[in-house]
């Protein structure tokens, strides 16, 4: 049998999860039991260690960003959200959600101030 990654060599042993052969350099032995390189590290890597590597750099939204739905409320929100949803879709998301909480909580201060006004500027 030949190794499964270099066909010139021949295999001293088999992956026991893929059952490729393995040549003596691609042999890894963890707990007495020997593995092709892609199934150890398949296997045994942390998975926190696996989202870090898949994660690209260029995912990253700029803090700027968050200036549009503070500013512009509602559509800065939505500008932000259309904007960086492919980016980043969960800081896109809160973007927009921010817009949001920050219309609802100027509509609830107009509504107390109209309020005010209208109690505070009534004729006795």
């Amino acid at each position: 049998m030949k190794c499964g990654y270099h066909p010139e060599v021949d295999a001293v042993a088999s992956c026991v999860n893929c059952g490729k052969g393995v040549c003596i350099l691609c042999k890894t032995l963890l707990g007495e039991k020997i593995y092709c390189q892609p199934c150890a590290d398949a296997i045994f890597v942390k998975p926190a260690e696996r989202r870090v590597a898949e994660r690209p750099v260029e995912g990253r939204v700029s803090g700027a960003w968050w200036l549009m739905p503070i500013f512009l409320t509602w559509l800065g929100g939505l500008i932000a959200w259309l904007v960086n949803k492919d980016t980043d879709p969960r800081t896109a998301r809160n973007m927009l959600i921010l817009g949001i909480v920050l219309t609802a909580a100027w509509i609830l201060l107009w509504v107390v101030w109209a309020a005010c006004v209208a109690v505070f500027a009534a004729p006795y």
